[in-house]
């Protein structure tokens, strides 16, 4: 059987809803060893025909056979394997990677076959070195001459062995002197025992050859061997011999080789990479700084709110459990004295506390007023920072004197402005400041509650309760007990007391404030999950934006995918380098966009020792593993688009 065998082969294109016939019902047989020049002036279908003997096309009809291999009945994969291992082509073009060296070109079919990287590499660099290239080995194409880089791709068709090598007008883009020696170097590979088929407008080119196929509108017209004598063949080059990996390496090398191709092809277009990583940065940098202040947030109502309750109990009147209508009794100074005799209460405070209208100059605002016994001011958690308390004196002789906190004194006095001393009017009655109270752990937690609260005035209970309400009676107790008593078996201990104070009646209600941290921790989870899905939009966005620039990219690098199909590559190792080149996109710009929140979490927390602001580890693996997930998602149809190319097709682009 012949290397080559063409029976009425014919190849018909679309064009316009016409058929064009590029290729009209050619048989033909090719002998291994032979050099042959298919000649044609342009239309005449030698292209078409170069495209099928090199498996980079089908035919339309007819019988193509390549080494016992029947092509119309091979798969796209199939097809790629039998490129590799018996064609090396050789453009007018040359059609070299222009951000891979001459070793990296010539490597290029090894990688596909899967060949050990270092036996690859020093094939390479001989070959290089056989053709005299030694001098040029990490020059880029750039770098190379015409005729360097012509011979840099006769070294990638004999990388795999090149049993048939197919050269498309090699001498088109290279002066004479130049095109000699390639002419001069083919027919030595031919009689080294290389198959050389040489497709040419030139008859001074095709003189070369040792048979000659001319080819008029589709159909051969001539098939003449030459009459010169042919030359003495030497003994044919030993083929390429090359060990493959094997177990977890074999299926390892491929991923392997695609990621290196892929972080070069990258690196080549550092701007547009850098661009396209950007989208991705921004979307995880938001994610992971709300999810860093959301926690944050939380900790810290978590923290205010313990704090705020830690050995606290309080108990208002009412319960809801109760039916509508019924009647519910008041606290009284008796449920006081009952309540202070239990074991491990420290104090039991009684809320006498009204809304009132505090003045001062020109300023007034809205005030709660709260009668207080001596000490109560410690006990809610506020400590005075300047002047003096409360004291028994007051009590006792119903003294017209206040203690402000913060927000009272921030509304009613300006910045800087004397306090202590001053008179300020509750309502109708003239206060005299004595004393300005702090929340005793205000350092503590840089969070406060997310709404704006009253200030608190304190006067002296006694002055409460003539001046402001005179019933003793109240609807909210705080109990305070030593720390060591857990506090469900406090709060047992207290209902069962007011339960026999009330004749078996619950109209009252138990609580913490742990009820208000649950209600603020929802409230900020639902804040945080809302802002992560807005962050999670320009996750999206960044997505959409890496699938655009892939879609650009494989439009902008169609020649490459055709290069690569040419020497070897098959669909899914295209499609692999591509995905894995969106996914390393999104990676790196996910790594960027990690970097960016951990630094400014870094130098907020020297500034703010005491500011609890984290990125943990989760959030951090969640980045890069929805980082990945884009890559995946977004780059499939790209990737999809180039393994789906033509060779013929993608070879053609400009």
């Amino acid at each position: 059987m012949s290397l080559i065998e063409l029976e009425r082969v014919s190849r018909h294109y679309a064009s316009g809803g016409a058929q064009v016939r590029a290729l009209d019902d050619v048989s033909l047989r090719i002998e291994a060893g032979e050099m042959v020049a298919i000649m044609g002036a342009s239309g005449s279908g030698k292209s078409t025909l170069m495209n099928l003997l090199g498996c980079l096309d089908k035919p339309s009809s007819g019988r193509l056979c390549v080494d016992g291999h029947n092509l119309p009945e091979l798969s796209p994969d199939q097809t790629a394997t039998l490129r590799r291992e018996t064609f090396g082509f050789i453009f007018q073009r040359y059609h070299l990677l222009p951000h891979l060296d001459a070793v990296g070109n010539v490597e290029l079919p090894a990688i596909y076959a899967g060949y050990n990287g270092r036996e690859r590499h020093r094939r390479a660099i001989s070959l290089l070195q056989r053709l005299g290239l030694g001098e040029r080995l990490s020059h880029k194409p750039a770098a190379l001459s015409g005729g360097q880089q012509q011979r840099v791709s006769i070294a990638r068709a004999l990388m795999n062995g090149g049993r048939i090598i197919l050269a498309d007008e090699p001498t088109g883009a290279l002066d004479s002197a130049s095109g000699a020696e390639l002419l001069a170097l083919l027919g030595e590979l031919n009689a080294m025992g290389h198959t050389v088929i040489l497709v040419t407008h030139d008859a001074e080119v095709a003189s070369h050859a040792r048979r000659i196929i001319e080819l008029r509108d589709g159909r051969v017209v001539r098939d003449a061997a030459m009459t010169t004598a042919p030359r003495a063949a030497t003994p044919g080059e030993e083929p390429a011999r090359l060990s493959t990996a094997r177990g977890p390496a074999h299926w390892l090398a491929p991923w392997r080789e695609a990621l290196a191709m892929s972080l070069a092809a990258l690196s080549g277009n550092r701007m547009r990479s850098a661009l396209s990583m950007l989208g991705i940065s921004i979307g995880i940098a938001a994610v992971i700084s709300i999810n860093a202040l959301g926690e944050a947030a939380r900790s810290g109502v978590r923290h205010s709110a313990q704090e705020a309750s830690a050995s606290k109990l309080d108990i208002s009147q009412g319960n809801r459990k109760l039916l509508p209508g019924a009647v519910t009794q008041p606290l009284t100074l008796r449920d006081v004295m009952a309540l202070r005799s239990l074991p491990g209460v420290t104090a039991v405070v009684p809320h006498y506390a009204s809304g009132a209208t505090a003045r001062h100059g020109r300023r007034d605002d809205s005030v709660t007023v709260n009668g207080i016994a001596v000490g109560d001011i410690g006990l809610g958690n506020q400590t005075i920072t300047q002047g003096r308390d409360i004291g028994a004196q007051d009590q006792q002789n119903a003294a017209q004197v206040a203690v402000l906190d913060r927000v009272a004194r921030d509304v009613l006095f300006a910045p800087g402005e004397p306090v202590l001393g001053q008179t300020v009017m509750v309502g109708p009655l003239p206060l005299t400041v004595i004393g300005l109270a702090e929340p005793l752990h205000a350092q503590d937690s840089p969070f406060t509650l997310p709404f704006r609260v009253p200030g608190n005035v304190y006067v002296p209970q006694s002055t409460y309760t003539s001046k402001f309400d005179t019933h003793l009676e109240t609807d909210r107790l705080s109990v305070h007990f030593a720390t060591p008593f857990p506090t469900e078996t406090f709060r047992a201990q207290v209902r069962q007391r007011l339960l026999a104070l009330h004749g078996g009646t619950e109209d009252f209600t138990l609580e913490t404030n742990d009820a208000l941290t649950g209600i603020f921790t929802v409230l900020l989870t639902q804040l945080t999950g809302l802002l992560r899905a807005i962050a999670a939009i320009s996750l999206l966005v960044g997505g959409v934006g890496v699938m655009n620039i892939m879609l650009v990219s494989v439009a902008e690098r169609t020649r490459e995918i055709g290069i690569r199909m040419a020497v070897g590559a098959r669909q899914r190792d295209v499609r692999r380098q591509f995905l894995i080149e969106s996914v390393l996109l999104c990676c790196l710009g996910g790594l960027a966009g990690v970097s960016l929140p951990w630094l400014a979490t870094q130098v907020i927390r020297l500034a703010f020792p005491d500011l609890p602001l984290v990125v943990s580890w989760d959030a951090l693996a969640l980045a890069l593993g929805t980082c990945t997930a884009i890559g995946l998602l977004f780059g499939n149809l790209p990737a999809r688009n180039a393994a789906m190319l033509s060779p013929v097709v993608a070879l053609a682009r400009d």
